[in-house]
């Protein structure tokens, strides 16, 4: 038992030895280093030095779990490539989920073109991440994602309204001069005037 867990010690510490620390800022974590930290966690090995995953990943890698695991995640949705692609052009995932779709076959597709998915074919990925990543930009969204931006601005809007309805209600309240009752019957006469010019713009 004790010669296995040296030998699982020594293990780990070949692993993380690959790197003092994995310096995870996303787009700098290679492939190995993805698959060595799934590797790491998945055999459970770090237990053989008394630690928890928590604490292998903090003390031994030198990175937070939610890093760790983030890095994880990105190596299972998207494979090797990414790590590649994220190292050379700095993209992050949320980004890189809009052209995923042009890897394939460890080659980025754009224009007609296979760009082997290599570090040193650097300029041309840049190249060809940028005008992809300016296309998805420039997409029309799809209905699903319109309705869920629509219900986000609804209720951003209903919160917003609410707000400065019960504030205008307290200024009502107040013991206001002449002049702090004309400017709070101007404010709702305003708000009043654009709530109406909103309402005919929607029935056009």
């Amino acid at each position: 038992m004790k010669d296995q867990k040296l030998e699982d010690a020594m293990e780990v510490g070949t692993w993380l030895g690959r790197r003092q620390a994995f310096s995870i800022v996303a787009g700098r974590c290679s492939a190995a280093d993805a698959q060595c930290l799934r590797e790491l966690r998945e055999s459970k090995k770090y237990k053989s030095m008394g630690l928890t995953w928590e604490e292998c990943c903090k003390q031994r890698a030198g990175i937070h779990r939610s890093s760790a695991e983030a890095i994880i995640r990105n190596l299972e949705e998207f494979g090797p490539d990414y790590f590649v692609i994220a190292q050379v052009t700095g993209i992050p995932a949320k980004e890189y989920r809009l052209i995923q779709g042009s890897v394939r076959n460890h080659a980025l597709l754009h224009a007609g073109e296979e760009i082997p998915v290599a570090v040193e074919n650097a300029p041309r990925l840049i190249e060809a991440v940028d005008a992809l990543r300016r296309g998805a930009a420039e997409a029309p969204a799809p209905p699903g994602d319109i309705a869920a931006d629509a219900a986000r601005r609804f209720a951003k809007a209903g919160k917003a309204m609410q707000t400065a309805l019960a504030e205008l209600d307290e200024l009502r309240l107040m013991r206001l001069d002449i002049g702090g009752r004309m400017r709070l019957q101007s404010a709702i006469g305003e708000a009043a005037g654009k709530l109406r010019m909103l309402d005919m713009q929607v029935k056009v």
